[in-house]
């Protein structure tokens, strides 16, 4: 009992620690952003914007993986299909492909935001690296199962599980080309773990990639 209590101690320190550096890594982005712009030459200014451009967004989405948003958020019945419609109209504003399939759930208890996060999340990674997407949504009543199908390449099998990892890319569809901190696909699983649940990544058969999230619909704290 004294070591896990030590042991979770220096965890939270630690993520306090990170925590800290993180959120005081936004003030001299933002300084190195304003003397950017008073740079004269155009092909040096935005060779500095993107390379600040992906500091901001590894600096936010640590804070977004560090932070447990879900404890602060009260839990409340949340209409997933309407969600779920949310995500695609943001997804379509931005000329994204994301369609879903009839969607007839009941009211589910949950973090609202969080949840929000996470599916999104899922979208964004699908779009990003698979082309159009498509959400399927059923229940029972032990667990809602959200499924996020994209028609890209996959991942290699080998990878499926390491790619749940903190800023762990796969080299052939995660770059700086392409964007993104790696953070994406462990937030989202932390989000569905404090709901009780899971997300796993599953090649198909006819080609794409599937993430399978599962929330469970037993009571939690």
């Amino acid at each position: 009992n004294s070591m896990q209590v030590r042991l979770q101690r220096f965890i939270e320190d630690r993520t306090r620690l990170l925590t800290a550096i993180s959120h005081d890594l936004k003030t001299p982005i933002t300084r190195m952003r304003l003397r950017t712009e008073m740079l004269d030459a155009p092909e040096l200014r935005s060779s500095f914007t993107k390379d600040l451009d992906e500091m901001q967004a590894m600096a936010s989405e640590t804070l977004d993986f560090l932070r447990t948003d879900e404890t602060r958020e009260a839990v409340q019945a949340v209409d997933v299909c309407a969600l779920l419609e949310t995500i695609r109209d943001d997804a379509a504003e931005l000329g994204q492909q994301v369609d879903i399939e009839s969607c007839q759930l009941k009211p589910y208890p949950a973090h609202p935001l969080a949840l929000k996060r996470c599916i999104g999340n899922l979208v964004d990674n699908a779009v990003k690296y698979g082309g159009n997407t498509r959400i399927s949504a059923s229940e029972s009543e032990q667990a809602l199962v959200i499924t996020v199908t994209d028609s890209g390449a996959g991942i290699p099998e080998l990878h499926l599980e390491e790619v749940f990892e903190p800023f762990y890319r796969l080299e052939t569809s995660r770059s700086r080309a392409t964007g993104g901190t790696g953070l994406g696909l462990s937030i989202a699983r932390n989000i569905a773990l404090a709901h009780g649940g899971g997300l796993r990544l599953v090649n198909r058969p006819a080609g794409g990639l599937q993430a399978i999230l599962t929330l469970a619909r037993t009571s939690r704290a």
